[in-house]
């Protein structure tokens, strides 16, 4: 009795207005037990029939499948669903459940390559966290520090007292403070002068007042400073400090310190800020002409700052105010200038983002790549048995995207966890430390940015392998590369010892994965290069001046630097084995004809080093590229720009390939020890 039939089966598609015909009225009856291969030229509809038999397609004539009482279905006319009534659907949920099944196999069974694409995707998904996340965790400590100094909607820094009143009397202003005068003077710190700006209070301000930090919140005759002016110059409470005045120089006392919300991070806004008395004001600049005034105001309406900003600016009648010698700054700009310190972190975040995304690209093609290779006879008998290429290449598409997910899903908390730690300078001036500020949305975007790029580069690793035609993979087991073109007929006439001609052959061979492979070690080797010249740019500060490089952007270059250092370690490591696996019978037959181990040896890890060269060579220009993009964005100059000595970057040609030869040679070695016979049989 049969246990599956067609009768009659036809199946037609279409190509424009061209009705193409896969299948013409087919009668076939499979008995229990029957043993069946269907065989034919690419294209005569052997997996259109193999569909149709399994319920994953429907026929446009006829009837198909298994006999009645198999598989818990039975036999109608086509066009009929159950009952007879209704049109038939084709039945998708088992082809789904086969391709999940096929992707959730390959995950399971190449831990090390799983491994490796969860490890880049997730340090890709959390570094873009971060240059998301790093801003929004100062955001509620900067609103903490606006509400405990009654912090000003507006503040109009304007060069007359009259344009001070005039800004106050604006209509639109719920709340106004005396102006505060201030004036621009030095402090002489441990034998060396620093600018300061002195701004004179009459007592506590009720608007934009300073939040005290440590010791006295009222300057009386010495000063306070503000927090991150005493931090960067090491300046403790009980100190004194020196302020030329036209009379000589006059002793102060650091009676205190304090933070203000409209007030950035010194050295990133210089001159660093003092409030003293009016008094003391007046003896460190007699001349009162040359004081700036700071009207604090309030706003009915805070959401109208930006507005009331500029009708200020535009209501001055003084020409020195018209000719740009005063400074609306609304809270949003106040705000803004205080967590700026988050933009560096945020480029270089950015920039490692892409490059790490480079390398996820360059890796994923090559694991790929090596998969589709290494299961090619697999891959033919999913063709043989009805999977489309589009649904083999389906398989690893689910398989990267499985991956993905996992990675986004590992990279978001770390990500979200370690913003508050980076944005730490920006705590200086603000009242408490950066909060944690988990945003899903943050995730979506990660995910939306890091997915494509890992789809992209699988599918177009599988599209080429998948398209061969199935009796050809079948016959094949794999593709074997052959090393062809003007290149490798060079290296064999180059004279070379034979493990290294064998080696570059090798690698000629496999162009594709030793483009990527390069590609991946130069990447990693212009941010070396890059770090170079930033750690020289700390190391060399400007004479005279504090380095306004955090600690924390320092430990975040470096801490990137290592994921980017152990990620291409580990992609050599996986490229080596994956070669070796491919290569184990050449090496039996090498090891056969006379070649020792230590030959096998050095022929796999002087091509890898010689292709490490070239990549070394390569990421100097990169990296010193990447160095002055970096300087560009975040505001620096071109001018007078602090490079890395000459000898630095001479070295990396040097250990580059010398790094590259010690990750590759254990493997190496390892497969150079497996016996003749064994690596003979190899399958």
């Amino acid at each position: 009795m049969p246990v599956l039939e067609a009768r009659s089966l036809v199946r037609t598609y279409r190509s424009g207005e061209t009705p193409v015909r896969a299948l013409d009225g087919v009668d076939l009856a499979v008995e229990q037990g029957e043993f069946v291969a269907i065989m034919g030229p690419s294209g005569c509809g052997k997996s259109t029939l193999l569909n149709l038999l399994a319920g994953f397609d429907r026929p446009s004539a006829g009837e198909g499948g298994p006999a009645p009482g198999r598989a818990d279905r039975r036999r109608r006319p086509h066009g009929a669903g159950p009952g007879g009534t209704g049109p038939a659907r084709p039945r998708r949920r088992p082809m789904t459940l086969t391709l999940l099944r096929l992707a959730l196999a390959g995950i399971r069974s190449r831990l090390l390559a799983t491994t490796l694409t969860i490890l880049i995707t997730a340090a890709a998904a959390a570094t873009l966290v971060i240059a998301l996340e790093v801003r929004a965790s100062g955001v509620d400590p900067w609103q903490r520090t606006f509400q405990a100094a009654h912090g000003a909607h507006v503040l109009a820094i304007v060069p007359s007292l009259d344009d001070a009143h005039t800004v106050a009397a604006l209509p639109g202003v719920a709340e106004r403070d005396d102006p505060v005068p201030s004036a621009v003077g030095a402090a002489s710190i441990g034998g060396h002068s620093e600018r300061l700006e002195f701004a004179g209070l009459d007592g506590r301000p009720a608007i934009n007042a300073p939040v005290r930090i440590e010791g006295a919140s009222q300057p009386g005759s010495g000063i306070v400073l503000e927090r991150s002016f005493a931090d960067a110059l090491h300046i403790a409470v009980g100190a004194t400090i020196g302020v030329p005045t036209p009379t000589g120089v006059l002793s102060l006392t650091v009676v205190g310190t304090a933070v203000s919300p409209s007030q950035p991070r010194y050295p990133r806004h210089n001159p660093g800020l003092g409030w003293v008395s009016r008094d003391t004001l007046a003896r460190v600049q007699p001349d009162q002409s040359r004081w700036v005034w700071t009207q604090p105001v309030r706003l009915s309406d805070p959401a109208a700052a930006p507005g009331f900003a500029d009708a200020a600016a535009a209501a001055l009648p003084s020409a020195e105010a018209q000719a740009g010698g005063n400074a609306m700054i609304s809270w949003q700009e106040q705000r803004d200038e205080a967590l700026l310190d988050s933009q560096p972190l945020t480029v270089i975040l950015g920039m490692f983002t892409i490059l790490l995304l480079a390398v996820g690209f360059a890796v994923t093609g090559i694991l790929t790549a090596a998969r589709v290779s290494a299961q090619y006879r697999e891959i033919g008998l999913l063709k043989a048995v009805g999977l489309t290429p589009r649904q083999v290449s389906t398989v690893f598409l689910v398989e990267t995207a499985a991956l993905g997910l996992a990675a986004v899903a590992v990279g978001f908390p770390v990500g979200a966890a370690l913003a508050p730690r980076l944005a730490a300078p920006s705590a200086q001036t603000l009242i408490g430390s950066p909060s944690l500020a988990i945003q899903p949305w943050h995730a979506l975007l990660a995910g939306a940015v890091v997915l494509p790029v890992l789809l992209l580069s699988a599918f177009l690793a599988a599209r080429r392998a998948t398209r061969s035609t199935t009796l050809a993979a079948i016959r094949a087991g794999s593709p074997a590369p052959t090393p062809t073109g003007r290149l490798a007929r060079a290296v064999a006439r180059a004279g070379l010892p034979l493990p290294a001609t064998l080696g570059l052959k090798d690698l000629i061979a496999r162009r594709r994965r030793t483009f990527w492979t390069a590609t991946a070690v130069a990447v990693t080797g212009a941010v070396v290069v890059a770090t170079l010249q930033m750690r020289a740019a700390v190391r060399i500060p400007i004479v005279g001046t504090v380095s306004d490089v955090p600690t924390e952007l320092s430990v975040l270059v470096y801490s990137l630097d290592a994921v980017l250092m152990l990620i291409a370690a580990t992609t050599l490591v996986a490229v080596m084995l994956l070669t070796v696996r491919e290569q184990i019978r050449d090496f039996g037959v090498l090891k056969a004809i006379g070649l020792t181990p230590a030959q096998v040896t050095a022929g796999l890890v002087s091509a890898q080093a010689l292709m490490a060269v070239f990549a070394a060579l390569l990421s100097i220009p990169l990296g010193i590229g990447l160095y002055l993009a970096v300087v560009s964005i975040t505001g620096g100059s071109d001018n007078g720009t602090v490079f890395a000595p000459w000898w630095y970057l001479a070295l990396v040609p040097v250990v580059v390939p010398a790094a590259v030869a010690v990750t590759t040679s254990a493997p190496a070695r390892l497969a150079a020890q497996i016996p003749v016979a064994e690596a003979v049989r190899y399958e």
